[in-house]
């Protein structure tokens, strides 16, 4: 019990990886049934549990860790950050901007080689979300509205940990690009069990290992070194849910309507190349980005 005390006292990054890890994905295993219900193929299982028992993890972690670590001053600083909304108008054009740029241009690019790149929101035939939620395709003003909300929520239950106290707690021993990768990749690593649940479809004749390996650790990584800059700059947790929401928002309305895993895996590849052109051009800018 003494190495577990001292494993959360003085490791608490690895103390949220695990609490979040466990609540999102021991979670999973219950609403499904069992560990042996866990299939890369189509299931009956309810996706609002389980998308909601995903998105618990890093929430909770984040709450229950503030207090372990700050007690009640603790929960005063993130909720203080969490309405942290008066910082200079440049932090909310590259929060709000840096996905949609980048998204659009890898797929912008793709269009120049075949047409299946076509940005979903621009095209007039079933939006994949839209169909998959039952919504009214023909009412874009309506699924852009429920995007929006599903990002801003997806945002605020994941960033409270992610942001709120990963990445305090991380960039304290570590310089920004680094810290950032770390958490890319955890970010990533983290939505492997509920992206590998039905994704044999998705796939395809893709590798599975391939295909699941492209969407999580891809552009997640440079997304979230750039999350990290912009919130050293900020201090604002208001910001970084603004930012996690316009990537979500943006990922889903420009996602073409089909792709095989081939095309799939060759969207994430190129839009990862686009972001992180952003981050070295950042580093060459600026040298201090890196610290």
């Amino acid at each position: 019990m003494k190495k577990v005390r001292d494993l959360v006292i003085h490791h608490p990054v690895v103390t949220y990886y695990f609490t979040a890890f466990l609540i999102s994905w021991g979670g999973l295993v219950i609403v499904l049934g069992g560990s042996y219900r866990i299939t890369s193929h189509s299931t009956d299982a309810p996706f609002l549990p389980l998308y909601l028992v995903t998105v618990a993890g890093p929430f909770i972690a984040g709450i229950l860790l503030t207090g372990l670590y700050y007690g009640k001053k603790g929960y005063q600083e993130l909720f203080s950050r969490l309405f942290k909304w008066q910082v200079r108008f440049k932090w909310y054009a590259v929060a709000l901007l840096i996905a949609p740029i980048t998204v659009l241009a890898a797929l912008f690019i793709l269009c120049l080689f075949s047409p299946v790149f076509l940005p979903g929101i621009f095209n007039s035939t079933d939006n994949p979300v839209a169909v998959m939620f039952g919504l009214p395709n023909s009412k874009k003003i309506t699924l852009i509205l429920f995007v929006v909300a599903i990002g801003l929520f997806n945002g605020f239950v994941e960033e409270i940990g992610w942001t709120g106290f990963a990445t305090d707690k991380l960039r304290s021993g570590n310089m920004l690009i680094e810290s950032g990768f770390i958490l890319g990749i955890m970010w990533g690593l983290w939505h492997l069990l509920s992206n590998y649940i039905g994704s044999a479809e998705s796939a395809g004749t893709m590798p599975l290992p391939v295909y699941l390996g492209v969407l999580l650790f891809s552009f997640l990584p440079p997304f979230r070194i750039l999350m990290t800059w912009v919130y050293d700059h900020t201090k604002s947790l208001f910001i970084a849910v603004l930012m996690h929401a316009s990537l979500d928002v943006f990922w889903i309305l420009s996602m073409p309507k089909v792709l095989t895993g081939q095309q799939r895996v060759t969207w994430y590849l190129i839009w990862a190349i686009v972001l992180w052109g952003f981050v070295a051009a950042k580093n060459l800018r600026n040298k201090r980005f890196s610290q």
